[in-house]
């Protein structure tokens, strides 16, 4: 008697817990010559500078929570560069959310309370949200 195999199809779908790189969907790209990690952070850039918003790209590190030994091993700190900071806002545009960010997101903002940052935080997540955030900047711009 002959046996009947089964053919065996393997789901070619990923689990979402096993996706967790740093950017999704994102598309670099290259503008005035600087390397942005996806099209939002382009757009933002572009309508910074048309309204003379002064703010720069990527410019700083902040070590939100400092390396540290546990059992006899380091334990890697924590660090956060946000997309843009200008003289009184900081901005991060996240058009996708990966598991990891709003914790790191937290993480910062109390960096931000602990430090006594006064710096206005903006979270865009499409162009919608910039040009509202724009109209925002440009009211305290002009206070």
């Amino acid at each position: 008697m002959m046996k009947a195999r089964r053919k065996t199809v393997k789901s070619k779908k990923k689990s979402v817990s096993s996706e967790n790189s740093k950017v999704k969907n994102a598309t670099p790209l290259t503008y005035d010559s600087i390397k942005f990690r996806s099209k939002l952070e382009v757009y933002c850039y572009k309508e910074l500078k048309k309204y003379n918003i002064n703010a720069n790209y990527e410019p700083i590190t902040y070590t939100v929570l400092d390396s540290f030994i546990f059992e006899n091993k380091k334990v890697q700190g924590i660090k956060y560069t946000p997309d843009f900071v200008g003289e009184d806002f900081i901005i991060e545009c996240k058009g996708w959310m990966n598991d990891a960010f709003p914790l790191r997101w937290k993480l910062f903002k109390h960096f931000l309370v602990r430090n006594d940052f006064k710096h206005r935080l903006y979270l865009p997540r499409n162009q919608k949200d910039i040009d509202e955030m724009i109209k925002n900047i440009l009211s305290f711009k002009d206070a």
